[in-house]
């Protein structure tokens, strides 16, 4: 019971948040925002921005497997991650477990220290989120652009995410013996973090930054269609803090936690009537989730094959059951 609970609960907060949005918003506002924008010009930034981060999110795969794990060329990484495109929609945990299944299958790599090369490049991308966010920040100082609530949690991320990166790493290198953790630091799941030297992460984090940095770009395109002028330097810190709010676990990937913080950063800068505001943001936002996910199937589906479906399968099942143990929380 407890587990279906548990299972449950991130589904009734899509249903509650998404509910909230549709009874707030503007239903005129969306279908005139719709209505004015150019469906050539969404469609064009969804398969820019798609073609781009699938292309350097391949590189980073490959990369991991190559120095971690086992060679893998970049063509062979390219169905590993369209496997994980598909896979993303059933949830996160689906995705890495495919894309560790897959290689597994593929090259016969050993199952834990493929899931730890891309925990490896999960680590990467927190460190890379961090930077982005201190250097929108610090773009920012002396503005009152951004309101305090913002700038203290902003901080507060950036520490956090960067204190705690390198005092895991620390304990990584140190070997310190600390009960029930110590076996845990020693696994084959962390074994990438234990081996990995510094220049080596510095370059997974500067991957990660560019590939970061593409869906800003297509972030800040879909706003400027919409008529929603948010500046490069705002961006780098809302992109940032969207991105951690979408892991908080009380929404499936995030959907309506997302939206509903969009609204209250993207709002102040639409270019129409204030009361309309969040109506328009909303269209923005609906328009990037549809383009892109349109593109990441139909881009996904021409590197998929035999062993794609089957780990397909596979994998969803494991993920979902992943997701409602207790320790996955």
């Amino acid at each position: 019971m407890a587990s279906r609970l548990r299972s449950a609960l991130p589904w009734l907060g899509t249903v509650a948040l998404l509910g909230y949005l549709a009874w707030t918003t503007d239903v005129d506002t969306v279908a005139r925002a719709f209505g004015d924008v150019s469906l050539l010009g969404v469609l064009l930034v969804g398969l820019l921005g798609t073609a781009a981060t699938f292309a350097t999110d391949t590189w980073c795969v490959s990369l991991a497997f190559s120095r971690f794990v086992c060679p893998l060329a970049y063509r062979e990484a390219l169905p590993v991650k369209a496997t994980s495109y598909f896979l993303n929609i059933l949830n996160y945990n689906a995705a890495l477990v495919g894309m560790a299944f897959y290689v597994k299958r593929s090259k016969d790599a050993p199952f834990w220290k493929s899931l730890g090369s891309l925990f490896l490049l999960n680590v990467a991308d927190i460190l890379a989120l961090c930077v982005m966010l201190a250097f929108g920040l610090l773009l920012t100082v002396g503005s009152d652009t951004l309101d305090a609530a913002t700038l203290g949690v902003a901080w507060l991320v950036v520490a956090g995410g960067l204190g705690g990166g390198f005092l895991g790493l620390a304990l990584l290198r140190l070997d310190i013996p600390i009960p029930l953790l110590s076996r845990l630091l020693r696994s084959e799941l962390l074994s990438a973090l234990s081996r990995v030297t510094v220049p080596t992460l510095l370059l997974f984090v500067a991957l990660r930054v560019l590939f970061l940095a593409q869906y800003l770009l297509a972030q800040y395109a879909f706003l400027k269609l919409f008529d929603i002028p948010v500046p490069l330097d705002r961006l780098l810190v809302y992109l940032p803090l969207l991105t951690f709010i979408q892991i908080i676990p009380i929404s499936i990937s995030g959907l309506g936690t997302v939206q509903l913080v969009m609204r209250h950063f993207f709002a102040p800068y639409v270019l129409v009537d204030a009361g309309h505001a969040f109506g328009v943001v909303d269209a923005c936002s609906t328009a990037g989730i549809f383009a892109f996910l349109i593109f990441r199937v139909l881009l996904a589906y021409l590197f998929l094959g035999k062993l794609s479906r089957e780990v397909i399968a596979k994998a969803g099942s494991v993920g979902r059951e992943m997701d409602s143990q207790p320790e996955n929380s």
